[in-house]
């Protein structure tokens, strides 16, 4: 065993944060590379390395619109290469249907190629019948002179009268 490893118990495997040279700072010294190897990551195969940004082509409307968009003859040849264009395809295949799953499907196409269609709302209503509903809690009401006689109990009425004449001019 090591050194290290009586003191801890554990064999160090790996390089610890003291073995490394670094800066005053933290970062990595001049000419440091902590990886000579230069196994593991994207240095390998850059081509799995996503830029992060979105895509407009992994997009579901994208396909919609585009799908559309193509012959009857295109379309028919058409072969999916990822999720977002079979999911695509396959509504627009449904939505030809007449069933009622087709015309949910057609909706969803539309909302999402159109734009949902704008929904009125209306709330508008009559005064006599505006009755204020309050689920949840309740706004408990206090019978007149309540405070003034709970204040009269706790400090006699002498001294009560000098308070509340102070606060009722």
């Amino acid at each position: 065993m090591d050194s290290d490893a009586t003191a801890t118990g554990v064999v160090p495997s790996t390089k610890q944060d003291g073995e490394i040279p670094r800066q005053e700072g933290g970062r990595f010294a001049t000419g440091n590379n902590a990886n000579p190897a230069g196994k593991g990551g994207f240095g390998e195969r850059p081509e799995n390395r996503a830029s992060g940004h979105w895509s407009k082509e992994d997009s579901i409307s994208y396909w919609y619109n585009k799908l559309l968009r193509m012959p009857e003859d295109e379309f028919s040849k058409f072969k999916s290469a990822t999720s977002a264009q079979r999911i695509a395809w396959t509504k627009i295949q449904a939505a030809t249907g007449s069933n009622e799953y087709a015309l949910k499907c057609t909706k969803e196409i539309t909302d999402r190629t159109e734009g949902r269609p704008r929904q009125d709302i209306d709330m508008s209503i009559e005064q006599d019948e505006a009755v204020p509903i309050i689920k949840g809690f309740v706004i408990p009401t206090l019978p007149e002179h309540f405070v003034d006689k709970d204040i009269i109990e706790q400090l006699g009425e002498k001294k009560a009268a000098e308070v509340l004449g102070r606060y009722n001019r």
